[in-house]
């Protein structure tokens, strides 16, 4: 028989993603898989509201697709924004592809600024598209200088950026001048707001008077919706109708619908867990900042960027996975002397402060 190739130019680039190996983690720190500590993936230790639960264990529609006018409504509502600005997707990472497949024909650029989430790359990379850097300043900023002249030099070609704020994994929020001084380049600006709820101001009040602007939300963190991977997008009216012809149907699943649903039902609760996580996200980066090999960063997300001074931070990363407790190891240039602590719950955050004392 005759063997199949793929064409794709770039599939010696891609990766396939490979989460924590957690009953591997767990058995060598000797504990219940249950028991494991995981800081490492910006996921809420507070989870979803109860009554999601509650909705989900009462579900009996698994046998329809979902409608999802009740959830449109909900989530515009929730953004301040009419119907026609929304776009359902299945997480945040299926309207980065949707955007980059509307906008960027393969062999053309996308923009991003390392370092940052990941996915932006892959899915550039997976659309057949190239990849522009432009690096951020060295406290981590965005450097809007720097991202005018690699645009410039496309000589057209750049037609999507992407910008993270609050940024992943800076922590810092870009301010809303300096992404209204991006909105005058000649692409898409996709703002990716999938932090929001914890600090920094929302680009919402751009959209009405800037056509080239696209924002990305997740309930993925705020809501503790991580695993049901639910996120949408808000553009103009006339961009929306465009990414809504290329959405797949039924791409949100009903069980995500119904817990999303629940979750605006119980808002006040869901947002009051919110207000812990940036209670105790100050609390974790004064009990860092009290150990003297640490180097805690300003955060408005619900993770601590904290340099590692005088150290291997990977060693840090296994000496904590011994412990029972995940945090993330970076690879890129500008970080690769920090890890990512998510924040957690308070007993979770003192479990990880004995354990680096422990360092000592």
């Amino acid at each position: 028989m005759p063997l199949v190739e793929p064409s794709h130019p770039y599939l010696d680039r891609l990766e396939p993603y490979h989460p924590p190996d957690l009953d591997t983690v767990a058995q060598e720190a000797g504990v219940n898989r249950n028991d494991l500590i995981r800081l490492v993936a910006n996921e809420n230790p507070f989870g979803p509201s109860p009554l999601v639960a509650d909705t989900l264990a009462s579900f009996d529609q698994i046998q329809f697709h979902p409608d999802y006018r009740p959830l449109r409504e909900a989530v515009a509502r929730y953004a301040g924004l009419p119907l026609s600005h929304l776009v359902l997707s299945n997480g945040a990472d299926e309207m980065i592809d949707l955007l980059i497949r509307l906008f960027v024909e393969p062999g053309e650029a996308v923009v991003i600024c390392p370092p940052t989430f990941s996915m932006y790359e892959l899915y550039a990379r997976v659309n057949r598209c190239r990849v522009l850097w432009a690096p951020c300043c060295e406290d981590l900023s965005l450097d809007p200088g720097g991202i005018e002249r690699v645009v410039q030099r496309s000589d057209g070609e750049a037609r999507v950026l992407f910008v993270v704020s609050p940024g992943n994994p800076s922590g810092l929020a870009v301010p809303l001048e300096t992404i209204e001084r991006l909105l005058e380049l000649p692409l898409l600006v996709v703002v990716d707001e999938a932090y929001i709820e914890f600090g920094g101001e929302s680009a919402v009040s751009l959209l009405p008077r800037h056509d080239n602007l696209g924002i990305l939300r997740t309930f993925s963190k705020w809501a503790g919706l991580a695993g049901l991977r639910l996120g949408y997008g808000l553009l103009t009216p006339r961009l929306a109708d465009f990414v809504e012809r290329i959405r797949p149907p039924y791409n949100v699943n009903a069980a995500a619908v119904a817990a999303a649903l629940a979750t605006f039902e119980d808002l006040d609760a869901v947002q009051a867990n919110v207000a812990r996580l940036i209670e105790e996200r100050q609390r974790l980066r004064d009990l860092l900042g009290a150990i003297d090999w640490l180097e805690p960063l300003p955060s408005q997300t619900n993770f601590v960027l904290t340099r590692v001074k005088g150290r291997d931070p990977g060693s840090v990363v296994d000496h904590l996975a011994q412990s029972g407790i995940l945090v993330r190891g970076l690879s890129d240039p500008q970080v690769a002397d920090c890890v990512r602590i998510t924040v957690g719950r308070p007993e979770q955050n003192d479990a990880l402060i004995d354990a680096l004392r422990r360092m000592e």
